[in-house]
């Protein structure tokens, strides 16, 4: 029998000009966590487009006042929404994971200053800008930070949350679901209110072969 992890609380933040892709990818994993509850958030309920398909916000960041997780895709024009980092700040969740330019954001706001991050290879000078350290590795453990540089990690990264949360046998769990096609976890079979309007894509072959294994950023005292 599966383990319950009650409580996991899973912020996906919607925005205009997010990546579906990423978005989807970050989905795919964490609603597979049993336990975890799973909400598209954003700054206005509704409808918000970008690169590869329209999401549906279904809580306002005013609504949302507590996440253990919160993932923040990449975009277009990420770094011009400086009321997501605000809320970041008052929720003060356990990991937030993002993706290409998702860190550019952060940046933006000052949140990663002094950090090392992965981003997309374009917007590294943007955070080399706000202080931080970019780095040319896939993906970066500064906790509660976990950032990757695009699509093709942004399901191990995922996956290093989900470790975290359950150890290695729960990412042994989603990657065998993930295997199986598309077989459902608890909260995947919970559709919310309105769903991400677009095809679910398979994951990348190698995601599901390969133990990933991070080593997390030693921070200095």
């Amino acid at each position: 029998m599966a383990r319950t992890f009650d409580g996991v609380r899973v912020a996906i933040v919607a925005y205009q000009g997010v990546l579906a892709d990423e978005s989807w990818a970050f989905r795919d994993v964490l609603c597979r966590v049993p336990g975890a509850r799973v909400l598209t958030v954003g700054a206005h309920l509704g409808v918000v487009g970008g690169p590869g398909g329209a999401q549906d916000v279904e809580a306002t960041f005013d609504e949302v006042t507590a996440a253990d997780v919160v993932a923040v895709p990449g975009g277009l024009g990420t770094h011009r929404h400086p009321e997501i980092a605000r809320w970041l700040l008052r929720l003060r969740p356990r990991w937030v994971l993002t993706s290409s330019t998702g860190s550019a954001m952060l940046a933006a706001t000052g949140l990663l200053r002094g950090r090392t991050a992965a981003t997309h290879w374009l917007a590294g000078p943007l955070l080399e800008r706000h202080g931080v350290v970019v780095s040319d590795e896939r993906i970066v453990v500064d906790l509660p930070y976990v950032t990757c540089a695009g699509l093709s990690s942004s399901y191990d990264a995922a996956f290093v949350v989900a470790r975290s949360i359950g150890g290695p046998s729960l990412v042994r769990d989603i990657r065998r679901q993930l295997t199986d096609w598309r077989e459902p976890g608890p909260a995947c079979t919970a559709r919310p209110r309105r769903q991400v309007r677009r095809a679910q894509p398979r994951p990348p072959t190698a995601m599901v072969e390969v133990e990933l294994e991070v080593t997390p950023v030693t921070r200095r005292r």
